[in-house]
């Protein structure tokens, strides 16, 4: 694993700031929320940091200063990323880098603790985000079409990549950032404000033909940052004093599944070129790409930070980017369609 260490974290006054982790950052999606993540802090220019009065900002989870790590195979693209987040950030955000395959089981425990560690702990960040997004469509094509070893390796490598290593990502994630810390002498909480946010789809709640192993695989992911929200809904509340001692009562822990629309990617060019795809499937992609009509990856990344500046998602949800509001249900909140 290749990677640029962290450099010094900026000082917001109170001696915290605010961290985010994106797994997928080279490109597409991921490199849009990245983006937008970075425009929206720029903008703000630091609102949120340090606040002595009893009105709280908006921004307070997602402020500057702000570090963002950034998680991916390409070590090309990957630091083509942070440079352009640094950039849009006006020096209010620092980044490292990690190159890494999330895909190998082997080597992905070592190589992310590599990753928590270079972060030295909980206690400096008001808040922790992780940006679950990494992932791949699988292999193509109708259950029936299964057959011999290669396609069980393959099916293999489709698993590990886009269930287990998010699933053991998270796990890591919300171990490392909330185990409880000791409160200082006028009981001030010190725990951070953690939140795990796993990019998912409509194909985590609906069946698509020919593309089971990318359901399966985000539905898989969807019900596991569910249960995550379940075993941490109990005691999971704090007045922050550090917002001020008015400041409405937030949960320490959230999760949220948010489906970003079918976007205009690399991964719908895939779909509208397959032979593999459902007929359907297929025409809808190509003529949603001839007709431009698809998700723009800036628009659906700009929707998804409103949402975690809000902070008034119910934990585990499920939201898409086509929702008006947000529902409570984590299913309802999903229009039934053939948006992927």
């Amino acid at each position: 694993m290749n990677n640029r260490a962290a450099p010094a974290l900026l000082d917001s006054g109170d001696g915290r700031t605010s961290l985010v982790i994106i797994t997928g950052a080279s490109r597409g999606i991921g490199r849009a929320i990245a983006l937008a993540i970075s425009d929206d802090v720029a903008r703000e220019g630091g609102v949120g940091v340090n606040v002595k009065t009893d009105e709280t900002s908006a921004a307070e989870l997602l402020s500057a200063p702000l570090h963002m790590v950034l998680i991916s195979r390409s070590e090309y693209l990957l630091r083509e990323t942070a440079q352009l987040v640094e950039e849009r950030g006006h020096g209010l955000i620092t980044t490292s880098c990690h190159q890494m395959d999330l895909s190998d089981l082997a080597t992905l425990d070592e190589n992310f603790k590599v990753v928590l560690e270079s972060l030295s702990g909980a206690a400096q960040y008001n808040s922790c985000w992780l940006i679950n997004n990494a992932g791949s469509l699988g292999p193509l094509g109708k259950v029936s079409i299964y057959s011999g070893a290669s396609t069980m390796k393959e099916l293999r490598q489709a698993v590990d990549f886009n269930l287990t290593s998010s699933i053991w990502i998270s796990s890591q994630f919300t171990q490392t950032f909330l185990n409880p810390l000791a409160a200082t002498d006028d009981n001030t909480p010190q725990s951070p404000f953690v939140r795990v946010v796993n990019i998912t789809s409509l194909c985590g709640i609906e069946p698509f033909s020919t593309m089971s192993i990318y359901c399966a695989a985000k539905a898989g992911r969807e019900m596991f940052h569910r249960v995550l929200a379940l075993e941490h809904s109990i005691d999971n509340t704090t007045e922050s004093q550090q917002f001020g001692s008015n400041h409405k009562q937030k949960q320490i822990f959230k999760t949220l599944n948010y489906a970003p629309g079918p976007c205009d990617t690399e991964m719908t060019d895939i779909l509208a070129d397959s032979s593999a795809l459902d007929e359907n499937l297929r025409k809808y992609f190509v003529t949603s790409k001839r007709e431009k009509s698809l998700v723009k990856v800036e628009d659906t990344a700009k929707k998804l930070v409103q949402i975690m500046k809000s902070d008034e998602f119910e934990s585990g949800t499920h939201i898409d980017y086509f929702d008006d509001n947000i529902a409570d249900d984590p299913i309802s909140a999903t229009t039934h369609d053939t948006r992927v």
